[in-house]
Order: C-alpha cells, then structure tokens, then sequence
C-alpha cells in the first residue's frame, strides 16, 4: 500500500512538471530580452496568476492596427528568427507589434505535451487584447510561428475574438484540428525545406481549411526558421496583410 501511495505521488509530480509552464525559464528569457531590447517597450501583463513579458513596438504612422505575435517551441518574444524581424519590420508597414510570451517548458519537451497549455496560452492572448483595447489600439491581426501557430489556432477555434486575419508561419500538424472553425482571413505561410510536422501537414490543413473561403496557402523557398530570409519573410507577409 506504502508502495503504491509513493508512486502516485511520483505519477502526479511527474504530469504536474509537464503541465505546468516553466517559469524560471520564463525568467530567465525576460532578463535577457529586457538587458538587449534594442526597439520598443516592454510591458509586464498577468495571466493565470503570472506576469508575463510583452514587447510593444510602434508603428513609424499614427496607426490604431495591432498585430500580436506570437513566438514557437520554447522561445520568448524578441526571438532573434522570425519573430524580431516580424515585430520590428512590421512598425514599417503601417502597424503596431505586441509580441507576447506565451506559456514554455523545459529543454527538449516535444511539441504535443504542451497540449494542456493550451487554455493557459489563450488567457494569456487574451489579456494581451485587453490591454491593447485600454490603451486605445485594435487587435486586428494575428500573427505566430511553428508551435505558436497552433496555440494561436486553438485560440482562435475556441474563442471569441476580435481578429480580422491570421498568419501562420511553419504551421505543424497539430493545429489541422483547430483549423476547420477558423474563418477570418489566415495565409498558412511554409517553406520548402520546412520541418517534418510542417511538410507532412500540408494537404491535412488545407483539407481542414476547406470552407474558409479566404484561406491562403503559399509555400516560399525557406527553412522553418527562415534563415537568411528576413527579407523574403517580410515581403510576404506585408504583401498579404495589404
């Protein structure tokens, strides 16, 4: 009996360490972004009983349009691939940028077992609206990359919302079931050499897509990380949201 009430415990602790966010690595991100931000402000929100790390940047027009952007797999929002470029440029191109942290665990942990993370990672979405809507701007456009793409669509599966289109970059196949009650604008955006979840998805998501009318998929000749493709990154980007 003694045998069996310590492996429950070790059962329990183990599921817990897996479904609860790391936030010393949380942390950890938040200390280096703030010591190297280089453009826009940081913005401390709170979700879930948690404060998290956002980054606002401008827009070089006086703009209300906001796009919240939402980092991949174990990252943080001044993510050096992808999500910089995105937030940065994007003030270029006649919006505002809220790159938000979204919930993270430790080193190594696959893509699916963030799946009880998910309703973590909507609040958090959420309060990042809430706090573009206090402070007069509109969330309009949703952006986000590999694992965030997934979040971003169960977000958008789950909730009501204000978003008038959505990007996913290096979308993974776990987000095929979310896709069918997704039906504002969304350009499912890959690269040729994508990663596996993404190329093996391709035909799944535009299936699941199907009644969304104004769904868009576009492959371009890049990497998951679209490396040495900043530019390539932005110009399709911009190109679609105009």
């Amino acid at each position: 009996m003694k045998l069996l009430l310590i492996l429950s415990i070790v059962i329990v602790q183990a599921v817990s360490a897996q479904t609860t966010p790391n936030y010393a690595k949380e942390t950890r991100w938040a200390v280096q972004v703030e010591d190297t931000l280089m453009d826009g402000d940081s913005v401390w929100l709170s979700a879930n009983n948690h404060e998290f790390l956002s980054i606002f940047t401008p827009s070089e027009s006086d703009t209300k349009k906001t796009a919240i952007i939402v980092h991949g797999l174990g990252a943080h929002p001044d993510w050096v691939q992808v999500i910089q470029p995105l937030r940065v440029v994007l003030t270029e191109k006649g919006f505002n940028t809220f790159s938000i942290q979204v919930p993270v665990l430790a080193n190594g942990v696959d893509a699916d077992q963030y799946e009880p993370l998910f309703n973590q990672a909507d609040n958090r979405i959420t309060t990042a609206i809430n706090y573009l809507k206090a402070q007069g701007f509109e969330a309009n456009t949703l952006i986000a990359h590999s694992l965030g793409g997934v979040m971003s669509a169960h977000y958008l599966a789950n909730n009501q919302h204000s978003f008038k289109e959505f990007i996913a970059i290096g979308m993974p196949n776990l987000a095929v079931e979310y896709l069918t009650k997704i039906d504002i604008p969304m350009l499912d955006l890959y690269g040729v050499d994508d990663i596996e979840p993404v190329l093996s998805s391709v035909k799944a998501r535009a299936n699941a897509s199907s009644k969304n009318k104004n769904y868009h998929q576009k492959m371009v000749n890049a990497d998951h990380f679209f490396n040495e493709k900043d530019d390539l990154l932005i110009d399709t980007v911009s190109t679609w949201l105009n």
